[in-house]
């Protein structure tokens, strides 16, 4: 019986709230189909209405068709994630958390073919953590050892870490893809050694807020310094949402990452 030789994954950006839930349970499946997806990698940390994630909304994220939920800070929002992260494995915390419930990593097979997933979280504005690249090098020298492709998820504020992070692994990691600004970048790219990048991946929901979240809560708060609580902006005939992600296609034969192509739909 014969294989395909290309497999295709999908990586979201961070999906924001009920609005974002909605763009992926609409528009996930049709392209999974149309583009005969392998697996689909997703940041799910501003799932529970802007804010870490519930139960629930991991269910949703499986019947989407969401394979690896991957996440960043506000992993950590609601009471019950401690728990979420033991009895979901495929549900990912940042990997360099020092002394944290969960793990950092997951191993997928697709197709006799072995993918690890790698979620990082960035050190600059961010809450301490140990070192991302140190952290990267011993789960490759371990725990990855024995995968084909490694995909990296590094949620980071600074583009120049997320950057900085791509080139140091250049061809020991298939792919690193920025999260956490919600703001697509438009520098996808493969560097020099082959491993794909793009700084930010963007995020699922409505783009015509402020970084996914209601764009008057957000102005009264730096204007006036309210104390209102950010929620998700909603979509409506004028503010429209989208689902943004990268798809990349890599070659089982030679194990290199052959192209990378971004979204936003």
């Amino acid at each position: 019986m014969s294989h395909k030789s290309i497999i295709k994954i999908i990586m979201l950006g961070d999906i924001i709230g009920n609005s974002g839930i909605e763009q992926v349970y609409v528009k996930l499946p049709e392209i999974k189909k149309r583009e005969k997806i392998d697996l689909v990698v997703a940041n799910g940390e501003n799932s529970d209405n802007g804010f870490g994630i519930t139960e629930d909304n991991i269910k949703i994220y499986k019947q989407c068709g969401i394979d690896v939920i991957t996440s960043g800070n506000h992993i950590w929002s609601n009471f019950e994630i401690n728990g979420l992260l033991q009895n979901y494995s495929y549900l990912l915390r940042p990997a360099n958390y020092p002394e944290a419930e969960g793990r950092g990593y997951y191993i997928v097979d697709v197709d006799n073919t072995k993918i690890g997933v790698v979620n990082l979280i960035g050190r600059y504005y961010m809450t301490p953590v140990d070192c991302p690249f140190h952290t990267l090098n011993k789960l490759l020298r371990a725990e990855l050892k024995g995968c084909d492709f490694v995909v990296v998820d590094f949620h980071a504020e600074f583009a120049s870490e997320k950057f900085t992070l791509a080139n140091d692994f250049d061809g020991k990691v298939t792919v690193v893809c920025g999260t956490h600004t919600h703001v697509q970048t438009a520098d996808e790219n493969i560097l020099p050694n082959g491993t794909g990048y793009i700084t930010d991946l963007g995020m699922c929901g409505v783009i015509d807020g402020i970084i996914g979240m209601d764009k008057d809560i957000i102005l009264n708060k730096m204007l006036y310094r309210s104390f209102s609580t950010f929620v998700p902006a909603k979509e409506s005939k004028t503010k429209s949402g989208r689902m943004q992600g990268v798809l990349v296609s890599l070659d089982k034969e030679t194990k290199k990452l052959i192209e990378i192509k971004r979204f936003s739909i």
